[in-house]
């Protein structure tokens, strides 16, 4: 399994290339990803990639110089540029360099990149023939498989770090942070889809470059994050900026958030094992008010909506309902609406079968102006921008 790390400053790039291959079906699992190149530096080291995939045009430190700095430390892996038409000139300095290969974004499908990547990956075999074998299993994917079954299980701290005393597990002894996500209340609900691959994803999307928990995913539809209590102070963050952020890229992308319960400054692993067992027996689903309020909403988003609509129509007080959506969802009605309506535009945008204007419509949008602009703030960018990055 070659393990990849992608660095574009595009959310949208990185999600498209997570998802445009089943990876692991051909030999290759992502391992992070990076807005820059000085975010990208602390996850290589970690993680040692043994294919970077980078944009050449980034924010801090661009791709010509990750690629000049891990050329003086002697990177062993390969690197892939990602380009635009217009940057041949960067191309050709980033493969006398050493880039081994470069994909043009534009043209990017599932078939050209696997091309280059097996190709790439042939370069990386060579290398390793007239070297010791690699292990199977990295460092990292062994820490996480242990952690996993200390959370899983009832072991001791103590018992536990014992047990495992070659793996360097010193670091479960020390504070820590955890937050448990997890899309458990939206079973039922058949119109609900994720894995635990794209949880894991976007979970690493939402605080890539800033921390580098451990992400631990239980299940198809929940993941625990441990985070160092030592990393957050020295960065002065909080779990609960995280959980935003991480609130932000789900509903940027599907109709359902997760539940994020979170808990900082605990001692030790044993106490951050306590807590998140305490979240997994209090986790619950929405009250009937809010569900039915959810489903409504689903079920008419393409027609004229207003707060005093919605409310009459699931036999509430608009100040109550409002209160209570956003202590239960975790963002306001309008909020979760627009949200909504421009994920399933997105939708029909990549579907290519209707134009702009019948698609802001048929969402409930007939002001295009103001459709172009709820979608440009939602995506990051316009909806003509959106379906090129699809169809050319």
């Amino acid at each position: 399994m070659y393990s990849i790390l992608i660095i574009d400053d595009e959310p949208i790039v990185k999600i498209a290339l997570r998802s445009i291959l089943p990876w692991e079906e051909h030999g290759f699992s992502i391992c992070g990803t990076a807005s820059n190149g000085l975010e990208a530096m602390s996850l290589i080291e970690k993680h040692q990639p043994d294919v970077i995939i980078t944009d050449l045009k980034m924010p801090e430190m661009d791709g010509l110089e990750l690629i000049r700095t891990l050329k003086e430390k002697n990177y062993p892996g390969e690197i892939l540029v990602l380009s635009n038409y217009e940057d041949f000139d960067s191309v050709r300095s980033a493969l006398l360099l050493g880039a081994a290969d470069y994909l043009l974004k534009i043209k990017i499908s599932p078939d050209t990149l696997l091309a280059c990547l097996n190709k790439t990956t042939e370069k990386l075999q060579e290398k390793a023939d007239r070297k010791v074998p690699v292990p199977t299993e990295t460092v990292s994917e062994n820490r996480t498989r242990l952690l996993l079954s200390f959370f899983e299980g009832e072991t001791s701290l103590s018992s536990f770090t014992a047990q495992n005393a070659d793996a360097d597990l010193h670091f479960m002894q020390e504070p820590c942070a955890v937050c448990y996500v997890t899309f458990e209340k939206f079973l039922s609900n058949e119109a609900f889809s994720i894995s635990g691959k794209l949880l894991c994803d976007m979970i690493l999307d939402a605080v890539q470059g800033v921390l580098q928990p451990y992400i631990l995913v239980l299940n198809d539809y929940s993941a625990l994050v441990v985070f160092s209590q030592k990393e957050l102070d020295a960065g002065q963050m909080k779990v609960a900026q995280l959980v935003k952020k991480l609130y932000n890229r789900f509903t940027m992308y599907q109709s359902f958030a997760p539940d994020m319960p979170y808990q900082e400054n605990l001692p030790d692993y044993e106490e951050a094992r306590n807590t998140y067992q305490t979240f997994t027996i209090n986790e619950g689903h929405y009250t009937d008010d809010i569900a039915k309020t959810l489903t409504y909403i689903e079920e008419n988003y393409m027609h004229r909506l207003t707060l005093s609509s919605i409310s009459a129509n699931v036999s509430l007080s608009s100040s109550y309902l409002c209160r209570v959506f956003k202590s239960e969802v975790g963002t306001s009605i309008t909020s979760y609406l627009n949200n909504l309506r421009i994920r399933k535009a997105a939708t029909m945008i990549k579907d290519n079968r209707l134009s702009l204007k019948e698609i802001s419509t048929m969402v409930g949008i007939d002001d295009q102006l103001y459709f172009s602009r709820l979608f440009k703030k939602c995506m990051g960018i316009s909806p003509s921008e959106y379906g090129k990055r699809f169809h050319q």
